[in-house]
Parts: structure tokens; C-alpha cells; sequence
């Protein structure tokens, strides 16, 4: 196989090589019998145990709990009324403002007479019913703040309709337009302008 003249001794390079022969076949031979053996011995998770699917259904019935006492959607919806109250009361005054700027300071009425004025001083309901100051018709021919100042008359979410907004309007001793409703997170809702 070799030459003499090398270095090695024949015998010395045959047993290397056939001990390096030997111990690949050794590992071809354990590997493939591990390969096959580790078939034999794996274990099979075919799912989860009862027992953690009551702790998982435990565990999301408290954190539910939890989020709906700290959310309490009822007060949520009743926040969300009382900041479209406010927000009612607000485009109110906002359109009598825009109206008295118009018609030199001069604020909304009903009765048809540049020289009295119907707007009311003390807190008064608006609507069309009896008792409540009629603010969608009031102004000017033509000039009425539904539809020229406003598109429609706002009225409160739940207890409002078109006889009775259940919102006040009136302008207090200094002159300044004040606009009231009865809220239900807090007691009185009360904008001025």
C-alpha cells in the first residue's frame, strides 16, 4: 500500500486505519440504534390534564371578576351621559352666544318685541311644553336659533324629549348665560358662558 521508504511501518498505519474503520462503524451503528431506539422511549403529551384546565378556568373567571368590578360598565354609561349633557349645554349657550353677537348683544326671545326681553333670568326648562322657554323658536323671524344656529334642539339622553330637553337655561344677575342639568354620576351639570 505504502511505500517503504516512508516513515510508518505498515502494520502501525493498517491498525489506525482500521481502528478508525472500526470505531465510525461503532458510532454509525450506536447512532442508528439510538435513532431507532429513542422512537421506542418518546413520550407522548397528548393534551392538557384536568387539573390545569381548572386552574386556567379558575384563573379567568377571578381576573374577570376583577375587570368588570374595576370597569363597572353601568357608571361608565352613566360618565358617558353626563359628558354628552355637558357637551349639550355647551352647544346651547354656544348658539345664543353666537346669536346675541349677531343682533347687538341682544339674547333670544319669544315675544316678538325689540323692547322686552322673554329670555329668562331665573333657571327655566327649554322645550315646547308648558312652563319651558321655547329656545328653538326664539329670535327674530327667520332668524330662530333651530335651524340657523343650531340643527336641533339637544335634549338629555334619558329623561329628555322635544316638550321637556330636561336642560335650564337662563342668564344669571351678571349677565352671563348658565346652562343646568341634572346628571347622574354627579348631581348638578351646570355650563356658563
Amino acid at each position: 500500500m505504502l511505500n517503504k521508504s516512508t516513515k510508518y511501518p505498515q502494520a502501525k498505519i493498517e491498525g489506525v486505519l482500521s481502528s478508525h474503520v472500526n470505531s465510525k462503524h461503532v458510532l454509525l451503528r450506536n447512532s442508528n440504534l439510538n435513532f431507532h431506539s429513542s422512537d421506542k422511549y418518546k413520550k407522548v403529551n397528548g393534551g392538557f390534564s384536568l387539573m390545569e384546565i381548572l386552574i386556567v378556568i379558575a384563573l379567568i373567571s377571578v381576573l374577570s371578576t376583577v375587570m368588570i368590578i374595576v370597569i363597572n360598565p353601568q357608571r361608565q354609561f352613566a360618565k358617558s351621559r353626563d359628558f354628552e349633557r355637558e357637551s349639550d349645554l355647551i352647544g346651547i349657550l354656544s348658539s345664543v352666544q353666537q346669536y346675541a353677537a349677531e343682533h347687538s348683544g341682544e339674547l333670544p326671545d319669544t315675544d316678538n318685541d325689540p323692547e322686552t326681553s322673554s329670555f329668562p333670568t331665573e333657571a327655566t326648562c327649554i322645550g315646547t311644553g308648558v312652563g319651558c322657554f321655547d329656545l328653538a323658536g326664539a329670535g327674530e323671524a327667520g332668524e330662530e336659533i333651530v335651524p340657523v344656529y343650531m340643527v336641533s334642539m339637544p335634549f338629555d339622553p334619558r329623561t329628555g324629549d322635544a316638550e321637556d330637553t330636561a336642560y335650564m337655561i337662563h342668564v344669571d344677575a351678571n349677565g352671563h348665560l348658565v346652562g343646568l342639568a341634572v346628571g347622574e354620576t354627579k348631581e348638578e351639570i351646570s355650563v356658563s358662558k
